[in-house]
């Protein structure tokens, strides 16, 4: 069974290039061997406890549990500092001694700057790199203030910005090695290719800023010039290429494979939300073409950037109206959203602002899952927009640690264990690994010691970061959010690393991605329990 499931994983993962909620989970939901894998689920829980204390050994526990996938990943923040340094030293860029800002020369670099070659060496200048180009080493103010980590969280991409270029494959690259490195099968990472030739195209054609009114209007106009046809196939043929050349790197077609092979990449879109109307518009319809035609491995859309620009606050409601709008239009394309990315004390968000984003995402934008969600008790009615989100099935993507860094929210001010109690879906997520200087078993961790989570609730999310994934194919599971009957026909087979499925459905695996990733996981985690549960 492992080498028919290497192969199968293998198949997902190539075909780019082209609990219950709450966590608690009753006996019922391990199936079918359920007596034997409620006691192994139990001893691995006591392992947990005798670990807990432990921060060494509490990583390596948290490193070897399957995670599922990823589902809140830039690849623009996934990269660490030093393969950055590496990428604009191999293109021979230069980088500002004070700044920190990657230019693209010409050599000899000019004053204030040095080639970037010389952050390549251990010392004083590779520091300052780094320090600047991600949160290590960042003080956090002691009071609590979020203003200055914010702050240096987001300025970082300007800085590192132009050491990207050109290199998507290679950030491919690392990111499935970093996700098959901590035992992460799905990575659905965001991207925006070609935003800048389609902002030339929206004001070549003179489209003015719309209002709710005028999106129709607008994207019929957008929509039916020939530019944007080319633009919709350049971008797929841009990520393809991408996807193609990192299994390159990763010796994907060889002997020699590396395991990041078996990692299935999907992306979605992401929209600039901190620009004028008509460009948040326009890049929110080029998202929704990619995915309605399935070009480019693109499954879903979403929209970024600091929920607390001013232009983002400005324009929340009309941004909402827009994302509706497209799916009246194209209702199967599927949607996550930046919302709650909120707190107190970060400059010009006011009482109001808190209280509608989350709200506006799930009832007027309808949104499939939220990101971050951080500020749900300031939500108007939370208690009732949380059983909205759970009869709905809508999932919170949880980036615990970048919600520390950016918000300072953590302990009992964060709201997982709130929507946890509300039987809202959770996926655990990184956001961006690369500037946090963490990875996703850091967030697990997190979720144990800052969180209290269990280790049937650290399964719970693995299995709804799949459940709640936009990638191709059917469920594995009878029933959304609940992990207890597999549908037909794998509904009574076991998942074994070590035997594979009967024939019928051996082909529904074949047939479809999702379920196929789900059979991984719960194979692979019948063997973490296995092993765990006897130590």
């Amino acid at each position: 069974m492992r080498k028919w499931l290497a192969s199968r994983w293998s198949v997902v993962a190539a075909s780019t290039a082209l609990g219950m909620a709450a966590g608690v989970l009753p006996a019922a939901a391990v199936p079918p061997r359920q007596g034997e894998a409620v006691g192994e689920q139990a001893r691995t829980q006591a392992y947990l406890a005798r670990v807990a204390d432990s921060p060494e050994d509490l990583r390596r526990f948290l490193a070897d549990l399957p995670k599922g996938g990823d589902l809140h990943h830039h690849l623009a923040g996934a990269v660490r500092a030093e393969s950055l340094i590496g990428y604009a030293a191999r293109d021979g860029k230069c980088i500002g001694t004070a700044t920190y800002v990657v230019t693209p020369g010409p050599r000899p670099c000019a004053a204030g700057q040095r080639p970037a070659e010389d952050a390549l060496t251990p010392g004083p200048f590779r520091r300052g790199v780094v320090r600047a180009w991600s949160m290590r080493g960042f003080p956090l103010p002691p009071d609590g203030d979020p203003q200055p980590g914010h702050d240096h969280f987001f300025d970082t991409f300007a800085q590192f910005g132009e050491a990207e270029t050109g290199h998507d494959a290679d950030m491919l690259a690392e990111a499935a090695r970093a996700a098959a490195g901590e035992h992460s099968g799905y990575l659905e990472t965001l991207v925006t290719p070609q935003a800048g030739a389609l902002h030339q195209l929206v004001d070549r054609i003179h489209l003015t800023d719309p209002d709710a009114g005028d999106l129709a209007e607008f994207r019929a106009t957008l929509t039916g010039d020939p530019g944007f046809q080319a633009l919709v196939r350049q971008a797929a043929i841009d990520t393809d290429r991408a996807v193609r050349e990192h299994r390159t790197l990763l010796h994907c077609a060889t002997r020699t494979a590396q395991k990041a092979c078996a990692v299935a990449i999907r992306f979605d879109y992401q929209v600039l939300r901190a620009q004028e109307p008509r460009h948040v518009f326009a890049e929110q319809i080029l998202g929704f073409e990619l995915v309605r035609q399935r070009l480019g491995g693109f499954v879903g859309v979403n929209l970024v950037q600091p929920e607390d620009a001013p232009v983002a606050l400005r324009d929340y409601t009309l941004h909402m109206k827009m994302v509706r709008f497209l799916k009246s239009r194209a209702p199967r394309v599927r949607v996550s959203l930046h919302a709650g990315e909120l707190t107190e004390g970060l400059r010009g968000v006011g009482a109001h602002d808190l209280r509608f984003h989350i709200n506006e995402a799930v009832d007027l934008a309808g949104a499939d899952r939220i990101g971050h969600g951080v500020d749900l008790t300031h939500e108007r009615d939370p208690e009732a927009l949380t059983a909205r989100m759970r009869r709905r099935h809508v999932l919170v993507e949880a980036p615990l640690i970048s919600n520390a860094q950016i918000l300072r929210v953590g302990g009992d001010r964060h709201p997982l264990r709130t929507y946890l109690a509300g039987g809202v879906p959770v996926a655990l997520a990184t956001d961006d690994p690369g500037v946090s200087r963490s990875d996703l078993t850091a967030v697990f961790q997190r979720a144990v010691t800052d969180q209290g989570l269990s280790v049937a609730q650290l399964r719970a999310s693995a299995r709804a970061s799949l459940d709640h994934a936009f990638v191709e194919g059917r469920t594995l599971w009878q029933e959304q959010d609940r992990y207890d009957v597999f549908a037909a026909p794998c509904t009574h087979t076991v998942p074994d690393a070590h035997r594979p499925p009967g024939p019928s459905c051996r082909a529904f695996l074949d047939a479809n991605p999702k379920a196929a990733l789900q059979w991984q996981l719960e194979a692979d985690w019948s063997d973490f329990e296995h092993r765990y549960g006897h130590r």
